[in-house]
């Protein structure tokens, strides 16, 4: 196989199809419209009226409208397994993977699988795809609406969602940090026959050691120092619905043998207590690749957990789904405001707002989903009556762009990488004291302002005796603060130096009284 679709396509009967989708457009509730066509010899035309667009929740077409946009903007024409586009004389400019076309350029078949980022007249955005035609997904089920994405690969993640909540087999879900894999474990809990059963999650990585057996399995009163009355585990607290094992891949190898049991029997071993059977479902999400991690997670475990694998696709892997996701957000950051989005209606405000959307589209994003809502808030924020994008963005999505090399050439990749990202060691441990405080004590805001991991973060706080988790504080110390704040959540959270919710997680699994006020309490 050589990656190409011509020859094999045709020996199966399928034809491949350039999808061309609104990344961007004046009018924002046309971002994520389509135009689906089968590949023939015939050129494509674009412009002001052609191709008609669809959204996918509606049969009614239209053309891009703009007036800005010439009639007979571009053509595209396949020649073998090349494409070329070609800018007619005089039409509107044409920027393609953010380099200016002044007359014509060849795009191998590779390229076009990738996607092509095209920009109309400064104001409206495109990306360009060939693919393989997907089945058309009708009547979206609503466990799933939050899957947002029109790419074959989120097409293909809600299929594998949908097949695995079918199934009863523990599921496996592995990707990048930012994916959403516990929003799909969610949607596979909803979607199955236990969905009216307990969901629990936790967080594998930061287990502590030393009580993991209590954490998991439960105790009895009385079992060790400190157990003054009978505590409830992860386990039984998942009896009869889904259990979720996120950073799995980072369990204490000292844990995986007692988990790899529990898992295979399904029979549990309690803290000074008999052994108990549990009905559940296991759904485990991690980061790294198993097979990249012999040494540090047992193979067995891997295979015990995965009767089912899913692999959820890197942003990078679906651009087009970007710009849906990104005017989403715009959208959410406003409502949160008690605004609207507006993007302005000047020619000078439009053209930023394309910009900016055609540099989203080509930014890689190796924080995949959290770092494109995460920047999108913080452009929301800055931004009023006009679009303004903080320096610290703009030289992140400034510092990489998409160059296209003419195919048959063997030229230098001249892309202009993104700058590096932070390496956790160069952090001092005073610098990370300041912004574990600063992140209110929780893991995933640190990780999102240093642009590493929540692994690398645990693993870090190890080595910190000034910094700790809610699950490291000694049970009564964390009752003796409790009381010191006379039950105010918020409060105690502030006298430990430890996160709010992991506090709130701590006093549920160790079951104590839920008297205790919350912050909003108060109000």
């Amino acid at each position: 196989m050589d990656g190409s679709f011509w020859g094999s396509a045709e020996d199966r009967d399928v034809q491949p199809e350039l999808c061309v989708l609104i990344a961007f457009h004046p009018d924002t509730s046309r971002i994520g419209e389509r135009y689906r066509i089968a590949c023939t010899d015939d050129p494509v035309i674009v412009g002001r009226h052609f191709p008609e667009f669809a959204a996918s929740t509606t049969a009614n077409v239209k053309g891009i409208g703009d007036q800005y946009v010439s009639r007979e903007a571009f053509s595209l024409l396949r020649e073998g397994r090349d494409w070329r586009i070609r800018r007619n004389p005089g039409r509107s400019r044409l920027r393609v993977n953010a380099q200016e076309l002044p007359t014509e350029q060849l795009f191998s078949e590779e390229q076009l699988q990738q996607g092509l980022i095209v920009s109309l007249a400064q104001r409206i955005v495109l990306h360009l795809r060939l693919q393989l035609p997907m089945p058309a997904q009708q009547g979206a089920v609503a466990a799933l609406a939050s899957l947002k994405g029109l790419s074959p690969a989120m097409q293909q993640l809600r299929e594998s969602t949908l097949l695995a909540a079918k199934s009863s087999a523990d599921v496996l879900l592995i990707g990048p940090t930012g994916t959403g894999k516990e929003r799909i474990a969610r949607a596979i809990h909803t979607l199955s026959d236990r969905s009216s059963g307990p969901w629990v999650a936790v967080n594998m990585a930061a287990t502590s050691v030393e009580i993991a057996s209590a954490s998991l399995f439960g105790a009895r009163k009385g079992a060790y120092t400190g157990a003054d009355s009978n505590r409830s585990g992860y386990f039984q607290q998942a009896d009869g619905g889904t259990l979720f094992l996120d950073e799995v891949g980072d369990t204490p190898p000292t844990l995986q043998p007692m988990l790899l049991r529990a898992l295979q029997e399904r029979e549990i071993q309690v803290v000074g207590g008999k052994t108990e059977r549990v009905d559940l479902r296991v759904v485990a999400a991690m980061e790294q690749d198993p097979d990249e991690l012999r040494e540090r997670f047992r193979p067995a475990l891997r295979y015990r957990l995965g009767a089912q694998e899913i692999r959820l696709p890197a942003l990078v892997e679906r651009r087009e789904d970007v710009a849906l996701l990104a005017a989403d957000f715009f959208g959410e950051c406003a409502t949160d405001d008690e605004r609207p989005w507006d993007i302005g209606q000047s020619e000078t405000s439009i053209r930023s707002w394309a910009r900016l959307f055609e540099q989203l589209l080509a930014y890689d994003w190796p924080g995949n989903i959290r770092e494109l809502q995460h920047t999108v808030a913080q452009i929301s924020s800055c931004s009023t009556s006009e679009l303004h994008v903080p320096s610290a963005v703009k030289a992140r999505l400034t510092a990489v762009s998409v160059t296209s090399v003419m195919p048959g050439e063997h030229q230098p990749d001249t892309r202009v990488q993104e700058m590096p990202p932070t390496r956790l060691a160069d952090v001092s441990d005073e610098d990370f004291i300041v912004a574990w405080r600063a992140a209110k004590y929780e893991v995933a805001a640190i990780a999102r302002q240093l642009g590493v991991s929540r692994s690398a973060i645990y693993r870090r706080l190890e080595s910190l005796r000034e910094c700790r988790l809610a699950a490291d504080v000694p049970l009564g110390e964390m009752l003796a603060a409790l009381d010191a704040c006379r039950g105010d959540l918020a409060s105690t959270a502030d006298r430990l130096a430890v996160s709010r919710r992991g506090l709130q997680t701590r006093l549920r699994a160790s079951g104590v009284s839920s008297g205790y006020r919350s912050d909003t309490s108060k109000r």
